[in-house]
């Protein structure tokens, strides 16, 4: 409902009376996709923020914020030490204007095209998020082109001049937006005022009546809308006079459950995975007792083999005695041909010390084992009695398991590779058929990242994220990373592998080659030992 044209309507009619003659301190940016317009009103401080995450694009005033000393980036600098002559909204789309002394700022919601724009007194044209310059060409057109105005859309439906079916309505009038129809349909069988009638009761709500969250604890759930809707599930409503108040309240909110359902998600990916190796460890371990040990067998083989010495001779392949530890029958037993009569009893005798203590080693590790699969079982029981972040925390470093820092959203599709973080600090992506190498090396790659593959052998591609291309990669980072190419690679059991590397500018696919190959235009070679080497964690994505 947040993103809905008249709740931004109602938003920007409290949020005009807080921001107008407010002087911009400055315009930042620290979290990707989000903006920060710093002002000061009569000695007070406030914060306008807006998102253009797609899908959770959103505009609020914040009474604090604290921008942190290092990565952030200042944006339209000349905003500076001007002053808000205004907010408004389109009359017909959502977009919010921002008017200054000499310039103009614009927040555009529109899906994956959702943007902040800044216009100057010269007609300079510059976006917050990039993109295409044509593309940005159409959109100043259309922005200029649009009536703004900072009071209510008193958007008044007759039955005289509109057709009574709710889609219909929507097609003719797009602002209403799916919140609203979906409230009206809600409210559609109890009413007899018709659909018309009901639009223009809800739009009449959302002007004027109390702002609410429903908050639904049983499915971990947040919404926003007003104290009458229907349609939103809830355990809880709190009710707010202030629409800006209500948004704080409802993004706060949301992002502690989207933060506990992530680490759930993942501590519970973890728990269980783990819980799946210890119980194939079980079962191994359990098959091994089962079998039983041979240190018996083995001995009675080095006393046998003890009192028949004198009919040993070097070369032999086996020898033929009798068991008079046992059953007084012949038995067969191999030798060594390499090694000497003595050499031969040894060996048995020491396979014998090698069972016992390998069989006690593992009635240990079964034991041990067991108690590693209740305690993760335990700990899996207790994910639903949890209620804090804090708690999560708490267990994810307990386990050792660590969230991706800084994900970009819309870079989900990391999460269709094998991931790894070296030395707490380079991101490494592997992938895992030759399909999906085409996609981390097109799609996902970008041209700076270092590419890597072992020679001459089939093999995933892998690729070494740089986030910072002044900053220098370390050569025994780049061995970590070669030495992952050529772990996931058909070489994985040689000593050494040699592991071509270049830059992700360098490889190219040409039209009509087979899923995974590419070609390079230059390389180097490092030699390695296929491993994951140390300071090398593999990482599963929230």
């Amino acid at each position: 409902m947040y993103q809905n044209y008249f709740f931004l309507n109602r938003l920007i009619l409290e949020a005009n009376t807080i921001i107008k003659d407010g002087v911009v301190s400055e315009i930042f940016s620290q979290e990707k996709g989000t903006l920060i317009i710093g002002c000061e009103k009569t000695g007070e401080e406030f914060f306008i923020e807006i998102s253009v995450i797609p899908g959770n694009s959103y505009f609020t005033i914040k009474n604090k914020f604290n921008r942190a000393k290092k990565n952030t980036i200042t944006f339209f600098e000349d905003a500076s030490d001007q002053t808000v002559n205004s907010v408004a909204i389109s009359n017909d789309d959502r977009i919010i204007k921002i008017s200054l002394d000499k310039s103009e700022l614009y927040f555009t919601i529109r899906g994956k095209f959702t943007n902040v724009f800044y216009l100057d007194e010269n007609n300079v044209f510059l976006p917050f998020k990039s993109g295409s310059d044509d593309q940005f060409e159409i959109i100043k057109k259309d922005l200029l082109n649009k009536s703004y105005k900072s009071e209510w859309n008193d958007l008044k439906l007759t039955k005289d001049k509109d057709r009574n079916n709710l889609d219909e309505l929507r097609k003719k009038y797009p602002i209403i937006g799916s919140d609203i129809i979906k409230e009206a349909k809600a409210r559609l069988s109890n009413e007899s005022s018709g659909e018309i009638g009901i639009i223009n009761e809800i739009l009449d709500e959302i002007r004027k009546s109390r702002v609410c969250v429903f908050i639904d604890d049983d499915s971990q759930e947040v919404n926003i809308g007003f104290e009458n809707f229907r349609s939103l599930p809830f355990t809880e409503k709190k009710l707010f006079e202030d629409t800006i108040e209500a948004l704080n309240f409802f993004l706060s909110k949301e992002y502690y459950y989207s933060a506990k359902k992530s680490r759930l998600k993942l501590i519970r990916y973890y728990l269980e995975r783990e819980l799946n190796k210890v119980s194939s460890k079980i079962n191994n371990l359990k098959g091994v007792i089962e079998r039983g040990s041979k240190e018996k067998e083995y001995n009675k083989f080095g006393n046998l083999l003890l009192t028949n010495i004198s009919a040993l001779k070097p070369g032999m392949k086996s020898i033929n005695v009798i068991d008079f530890l046992n059953d007084g029958n012949e038995i067969e037993i191999k030798l060594d041909p390499k090694l000497t009569p003595q050499k031969n009893i040894d060996y048995y005798f020491d396979k014998s010390k090698a069972e016992r203590i390998a069989f006690a080693k593992t009635n240990e590790l079964f034991i041990k084992a067991n108690k590693d699969f209740e305690s993760l079982n335990k700990s899996i029981n207790s994910l639903e009695e949890i209620d804090s972040v804090k708690q999560l925390d708490e267990m994810m470093n307990e386990y050792k398991i660590k969230p991706i820092a800084g994900k970009d959203q819309k870079e989900n599709i990391s999460e269709k590779f094998k991931h790894y973080l070296v030395e707490g600090k380079y991101n490494v992506f592997v992938g895992k058929d030759s399909k999906n190498n085409d996609l981390l090396t097109t799609k996902f790659a970008k041209q700076n990242d270092y590419w890597f593959h072992a020679r001459s052998v089939s093999g995933s591609h892998v690729v070494l994220r740089v986030d910072n291309v002044k900053e220098p990669v370390p050569k025994n980072i780049l061995k970590k990373a070669a030495a992952l190419a050529a772990f996931h690679s058909k070489a994985k059991t040689a000593g050494i592998v040699p592991v071509a590397f270049t830059l992700k500018k360098y490889v190219v696919k040409k039209k009509g080659d087979p899923a995974g190959t590419v070609h390079l235009l230059r390389e180097d070679v490092l030699l390695v030992k296929p491993e994951i080497p140390v300071g090398c964690e593999y990482i599963i994505d929230e």
